[in-house]
């Protein structure tokens, strides 16, 4: 073999090296920003179906209802004590969270924990129509059910607790190594009383995240300087810092690197729930009276989803929850979090 073959025999191994470091040092720091939970949400919500081809899109369909105990109570209430709980990891910065538990662990006394929780708190509407808890549920699906780490806590970022943060309803991250890409996902919760209207409002929202071209008056602009500029107290990790901040850079290379794709929750009124004061039903007997309507949900969807043009073309995931009553679970939620 020639000198110059082996010179660039050794290039190409150095490159190669050089991309697979690359590669697993990016996956491996997202790997840290994932809240790892046990599945409690399954003791609350009942699957109908799972990562269903939306016909015509690239979309996925996902629908859970509400479990019922062996009491017949629906486990509504439950399920939004159980989100209360989730509001550190969803409201505050990832920094300021690792700091608590390194004084937990320093000292044994849970304080800082304790005033994270009264920070999130603080940061919460207490505005009749809030949607505040349908995005935090949608965080805990995302979380449970396709694994991506939140990249940015834009609750923080509210300068007042009554006001709702402008922008998407949630911001999440993959690294995607067989295309070298990082897929930014970006998320909207809906929550209406009808599931059209929940449909249509939704994907008006979503449509310009998806589909904006890079520009200084795109609709993800603002997010995109939030993330760049909160970036340090979001991740906690400076090696992870600095290269993230190479994707959402216009003159880096990498910006070039960035796919956008979608996340949905919708919440709607449904009659396939028992009356109040009814407790005969079971679980079993409210999934099937939903799987009987489910499929025409889903259909629903693609329906709305080609009045965009190209929106049919993007990967959303799509969560779909019927309740007994919209307003009930607003007004549960906000007597939860005040």
């Amino acid at each position: 073999m020639s000198d110059l073959a082996c010179v660039w025999n050794i290039i190409c191994i150095f490159v190669a090296n050089f991309i697979l470091n690359h590669m697993s040092r990016i996956e491996e720091a997202l790997d840290r920003l994932f809240v790892q939970s046990r599945g409690e949400i399954n003791s609350r919500i009942e699957q109908i179906s799972f990562c269903v081809d939306i016909s015509g899109t690239q979309a996925k369909g996902y629908c859970y209802c509400l479990k019922v105990d062996a009491n017949g109570n629906l486990r509504l209430k439950d399920l939004i004590d159980f989100i209360d709980t989730k509001i550190i990891e969803y409201a505050i910065p990832k920094k300021e969270i690792d700091e608590a538990k390194q004084y937990f662990n320093d000292t044994n006394s849970p304080s800082k924990i304790e005033l994270l929780k009264k920070k999130a708190k603080g940061l919460f509407t207490d505005l009749e129509k809030t949607g505040e808890g349908g995005e935090i549920l949608l965080y805990i699906l995302i979380q449970e059910f396709l694994q991506l780490p939140q990249l940015i806590s834009k609750m923080s970022l509210k300068t007042s607790g009554q006001l709702h943060y402008q922008g998407a309803d949630g911001i999440h991250v993959k690294y995607d190594a067989s295309s070298d890409c990082l897929n930014l996902y970006w998320a909207e919760a809906k929550m209406y009383q009808e599931l059209g209207s929940a449909i249509t409002e939704c994907f008006k929202s979503l449509k310009g995240f998806l589909l904006d071209p890079q520009g200084y008056s795109s609709t993800q602009e603002r997010d995109l300087q939030l993330i760049t500029s909160n970036i340090q107290a979001n991740v906690n990790d400076t090696g992870l810092e600095d290269l993230l901040v190479r994707y959402f850079d216009k003159d880096d290379e990498l910006s070039n690197k960035v796919v956008y794709k979608g996340i949905c929750f919708i919440g709607f009124d449904c009659n396939k729930y028992p009356s109040e004061g009814d407790l005969s039903k079971t679980t079993e007997e409210i999934k099937n009276a939903i799987t009987t309507e489910h499929q025409k949900w889903y259909n629903s969807l693609g329906d709305k989803i080609k009045l965009h043009t190209n929106l049919n073309t993007k990967e959303i995931h799509v969560f779909l929850m019927p309740f007994p009553s919209v307003a009930k679970f607003r007004e549960y939620y906000l007597s939860t979090i005040q």
